[in-house]
């Protein structure tokens, strides 16, 4: 399993370049004359529970989480963080469990998601999806997650601590069908 740092993780995804790009989705999904509200500092994101505001030319208010992932994961399903477990230290035989919570499909307070493919460099926005986040909050799609795979990430922080997050790989069509409004964005083909 390969294991992420945090930080780096952090930087990568507030790079200029790649603000640039989700600009042009964003653009792509409501068109010239968008208002964006980045949440730039990570206890401001914590205290919104979301990543921007995006205000339409019509003034209709969009709050959005932003997720991105690897090239590799091109043309597959989508994943929804469900619960983080955070330990003191890596080793799996001298570890302490420190504490769990709840993903951020439960702890968004965004309405919406944008979730986009990176190209090989991780600065360009390939393939993207927008979908309402409400009706997977559910207590019917906690039941639903059961029937879709399981995908464990790790992560390791600065001081030390080691997290083990289980996400679950949803296929697009499923999306599709329950959310309330989706959209999808493909440029060109992959890199």
């Amino acid at each position: 399993m390969e294991i992420r740092n945090f930080e780096q993780d952090l930087e990568n995804s507030n790079n200029e370049k790649l603000r640039e790009n989700w600009i042009k989705v964003f653009k792509q999904k409501f068109g010239e004359g968008i208002e964006i509200s980045w949440k730039d500092n990570v206890e401001t994101q914590k205290s919104f529970g979301t990543d921007i505001i995006i205000k339409t030319a019509k003034g209709r208010r969009y709050s959005v989480e932003l997720k991105t992932r690897k090239n590799s994961s091109y043309g597959k399903g989508w994943i929804m963080e469900i619960v983080s477990h955070v330990y003191d230290k890596q080793d799996k035989e001298t570890r302490n469990h420190l504490y769990a919570k709840e993903g951020w499909i439960y702890t968004t307070t965004a309405e919406y998601i944008f979730h986009g493919t990176l190209d090989n460099k991780g600065q360009d926005i390939v393939e993207c999806v927008f979908y309402s986040l409400i009706p997977f909050k559910t207590e019917k799609w906690k039941s639903e997650f059961e029937k879709h795979e399981n995908l464990w990430l790790a992560t390791e922080f600065s001081n030390g601590n080691f997290q083990l997050t289980l996400n679950k790989v949803i296929p697009e069509e499923v999306i599709e069908k329950d959310a309330v409004e989706f959209w999808r964005w493909k440029n060109g083909t992959k890199n």
